[in-house]
């Protein structure tokens, strides 16, 4: 089949399928289905990206309670100390997590969590679109990069075979731009189950489109063109591959614990991801966004009716609930928690911040070297911050990414996935 007819049929079952209310990723939907392993794959190391987009407030999240400067830059909005009430969570005698984060701060005292503070690109802009596309590309500046740095490890290690059902989701309707380019990767989404709005078995609407044909079921009929039977089979292990992963989201994992209600969206993110990891189908990457983190206006303090009170609780729980899921699983995955921007150091007249630089990033995983705090910490002294404003960047981003890419997820020394990027000589050592 010409590679032209070939993307339009592949494109139209997409776009199909999309239209009876599955959300599917751009891209190679039926390449991902044909690489079909044996169910018995073992788990390999597994990396999930989570994106609070809108650039989120690092200071009142790894609150450095012990610098003075941070009450008198935020006079309404800052967490108390760790001896009052609803006060931060401390784990030294400078820095504790938001009095909400109850679960990061047990990840903490497991030593499975790990805090990079003055994280972030070297780039100044101050743009939401711009900085979220140098994350997610793996750039500084270069705006001609547009595959994603993930898409980048996922083909700079594919051995152009089968692979994994599932080796790389988007668990969401839409993939991120982290994991856009030519490696197949399937967007997973937000309901359990492909069915559409009226209870209807969407899948099922194929099956008539995909069966078998009769030249397939005995000696081939003349005028019978082998592009069609290859059509075919390409879609029905489509849908057989879909129905695989309808059945892993349905069916609750052994040893499966309950997730919050409150969590919200990303506790069921977390959960779809839980059990595709247990399911044991070769699951290595998986890419999430949370937006709502643009918070000029109304982020709040200590008061738990608060807007960054709530949201940080449903991150906390989340997080938390996923490690206690995986408990057995723990050293095969990281997680990273990363955004675009931080905040202003100093609250603005509408009891919120504005975009701004440096933040803390955060590395969570059995094979974390956990317990620490990791850079170089700034401070909040007008000389040591970026233009008198914000956290300045004492880490490239990059380099946490890297770490990732060659300590956890064994990616060959050889290769070099960010442009650009010249790894420092002293290493962050974030992984055992």
């Amino acid at each position: 089949m010409s590679s032209t007819r070939r993307d339009f049929l592949t494109g139209t079952a997409v776009g199909a399928l999309g239209a009876a209310g599955l959300s599917l990723g751009a891209g190679s939907l039926l390449r991902s289905a044909a690489a079909a392993p044996d169910s018995t794959i073992a788990v390999k190391p597994v990396t999930v990206v989570v994106f609070l987009r809108g650039g989120q407030d690092s200071l009142n999240t790894f609150v450095p309670y012990g610098d003075p400067r941070y009450y008198d830059l935020r006079p309404t909005i800052a967490l108390p100390g760790p001896d009052q009430a609803n006060g931060v969570l401390a784990v030294d005698k400078l820095f504790g997590f938001h009095p909400a984060m109850k679960g990061f701060k047990q990840l903490w005292d497991e030593k499975l969590l790990a805090c990079i503070v003055n994280t972030g690109s070297p780039n100044g802009s101050r743009s939401h679109f711009d900085c979220q596309d140098f994350m997610d590309f793996g750039t500084v500046g270069d705006k001609s990069v547009h595959e994603g740095w993930l898409n980048r490890y996922l083909g700079a290690t594919s051995a152009g075979g089968p692979e994994g059902d599932f080796r790389a989701l988007a668990m969401q309707g839409r993939l991120p731009r982290s994991l856009r380019g030519d490696f197949p990767v399937l967007a997973v989404p937000d309901r359990l189950t492909f069915r559409g709005d009226n209870g209807e078995d969407v899948l099922s609407l194929f099956d008539d489109l995909y069966k078998a044909p009769p030249s397939m079921k005995g000696p081939r009929e003349m005028g019978a063109r082998p592009d069609e039977d290859a059509l075919t089979q390409n879609g029905r292990t489509t849908i057989d591959t879909l129905r695989r992963l309808e059945s892993i989201l349905t069916t609750k994992a052994q040893g499966e614990v309950k997730y919050p209600l409150t969590a919200g969206r990303l506790g069921a993110q977390l959960q779809k991801t839980a059990r595709v990891i247990k399911s044991g189908t070769g699951v290595q990457i998986v890419g999430i966004d949370l937006g709502g983190w643009d918070t000029h206006i109304n982020e709040g303090g200590p008061a738990e009716t608060d807007n960054m009170w709530r949201m940080l609780d449903g991150v906390s729980q989340s997080v938390g609930t996923f490690f206690d899921d995986i408990k057995d699983l723990r050293k095969n995955v990281t997680m990273l928690i990363v955004t675009e921007f931080g905040r202003t150091n100093e609250e603005n007249g509408n009891r919120g911040t504005d975009h701004g630089h440096g933040y803390t990033m955060f590395a969570i995983g059995g094979n974390v070297k956990g317990g620490k705090v990791y850079g170089e910490w700034g401070g909040l002294e007008p000389a040591r911050t970026y233009m008198n404003r914000d956290l300045a960047v004492t880490t490239d981003y990059r380099t946490v990414f890297s770490e990732v890419l060659y300590d956890h997820m064994k990616l060959h020394p050889s290769k070099q996935l960010f442009p650009k990027f010249t790894l420092p000589e002293a290493k962050l050592g974030l992984f055992a």
